[in-house]
């Protein structure tokens, strides 16, 4: 078992970044071995996360193999390593949760490492805690889409990997969770509880970080001070984030020949017509007036986009139908139904006035905007000291660390500043 001794171990910038050097191989195969995993919503995301699942188990569970350190795969040192199922009933009626059109079923589910840090004498771990997590579900890829090399199979070129998803975000999953091994391997373990939770869904519907807030989040008390890095692939870190709203439409014509194409009414070009009015609605929202604070000086933050649109049968008649898939950005602070409100009356009175019928449902996100780290709304510090600006310190010391032997980014530090999407946090 390890030594106590182990947590008072105080370790050398040099150790630990020769550490991670001696781990970057393995990691690498690691990586190119997720990617080349098809975790689109479509395929799902078992698979991949079977193989980090086995992967934690392996290297920080209780199949550990750490024995160079003076230690046996045995608790208490050992990561408790969990397969956590999604279950739609116990988030359906959350803040947060987002409508879907599928089932929830054995395939689907999050997993989470926990560890329960403690000091030297042996008592319960800090009242601190570390969250690392990450998602692994990844958009659809299709070689027209201007792919060189069919995404599903990683190659490496001039330092650079390239497949779907290497970059958002399973490099940085991988480099979460080995930096975790790096460490255990030559001995460190750390005081604070430190979780390791990869999620599904986060480019959909963000459920998976939802149902992962009841189990990873839960051994941690309201008095701990808890940390969560989400290794996103951003060169900076993320004070706010912009609200996602995503909603399909079905638009219904009149059908006819094209001879008397006046006598019926085109529900394609009617998407369009309906889609330019939802683009008005969205300058409205960009305007000086309305804009959130923490994006000031940031060209044009809210963004709508028609992703996806179907219709018609035959290019000699008039389509009767259309549908349209689109998503909807809005600013921290603004509340969804509000959002709603503004789509579905834009479009109603614009179908209205073309004479075209209407439905709208809405499936995948309903997502809060979000002030992550309110004490650095404008990019910088108030100049109070806060957790917040404990954390961002932290950081910024790391990164200036990491980066060292990089000439270019030599005594440079992270900007802080917003995205105009999504993610987990």
């Amino acid at each position: 078992m390890l030594s106590a001794a182990l947590h008072e171990l105080v370790l050398s910038d040099e150790i630990i970044l020769s550490a991670v050097d001696a781990i970057q191989g393995e990691a690498t195969e690691f990586l190119k071995a997720i990617v080349a995993i098809d975790s689109t919503l479509d395929k799902g995301e078992e698979e991949v996360q079977t193989t980090i699942l086995k992967l934690l188990q392996e290297t920080l569970g209780s199949g550990a193999d750490v024995e160079a350190s003076g230690a046996k795969s045995t608790q208490p040192n050992c990561f408790d390593v969990e397969r956590i199922p999604v279950i739609l009933d116990k988030i359906k009626d959350k803040r947060g949760f987002s409508p879907v059109d599928w089932n929830y079923d054995e395939s689907k589910f999050n997993v989470v490492a926990s560890y329960q840090g403690g000091s030297s004498d042996g008592s319960e771990g800090s009242n601190k805690a570390l969250l690392l997590q990450g998602h692994v579900d990844v958009v659809p890829a299709n070689e027209s889409d201007g792919w060189t090399h069919p995404p599903f199979s990683p190659i490496i070129k001039d330092g650079r990997m390239y497949g779907r998803g290497s970059g958002d975000m399973k490099a940085g999953v991988v480099a979460m969770i080995y930096a975790v091994i790096a460490l255990r391997r030559i001995g460190y373990l750390p005081r604070t509880n430190l979780t390791i939770c990869t999620v599904i869904e986060e480019e959909c519907t963000g459920n998976g970080a939802l149902a992962a807030n009841h189990t990873s989040l839960l051994p941690f008390s309201d008095t701990t001070k808890t940390a969560v890095i989400i290794p996103e692939p951003f060169n900076f870190i993320v004070n706010a984030q912009m609200g996602v709203l995503w909603f399909n439409a079905k638009i219904t014509g009149k059908p006819c020949h094209v001879l008397q194409t006046s006598a019926g009414s085109n529900a394609i070009e009617g998407a369009f017509s309906l889609f330019a009015a939802l683009k008005v609605l969205e300058e409205k929202y960009n305007e000086p007036s309305n804009r959130h604070a923490v994006y000031e000086g940031i060209d044009h933050p809210v963004n709508f986009n028609l992703g996806k649109i179907e219709g018609g049968n035959w290019a000699s008649s008039v389509p009767s139908s259309c549908r349209f898939e689109a998503r909807v950005g809005f600013w921290p602070g603004i509340k969804i139904e509000d959002v709603k409100r503004d789509i579905e009356s834009t479009l109603n009175d614009e179908a209205n006035k073309l004479g075209l019928g209407l439905e709208i449902a809405y499936r995948g996100f309903q997502a809060d905007g979000a002030i992550l780290l309110p004490d650095f709304v404008g990019g910088e510090a108030s100049g109070k000291k806060s957790l917040q600006t404990d954390f961002v310190d932290s950081l910024q010391k790391c990164y200036k660390t990491a980066s060292a032997g990089d000439e270019s980014n030599a005594g440079r530090k992270l900007l802080i500043k917003p995205i105009t999407c999504t993610c987990d946090a």
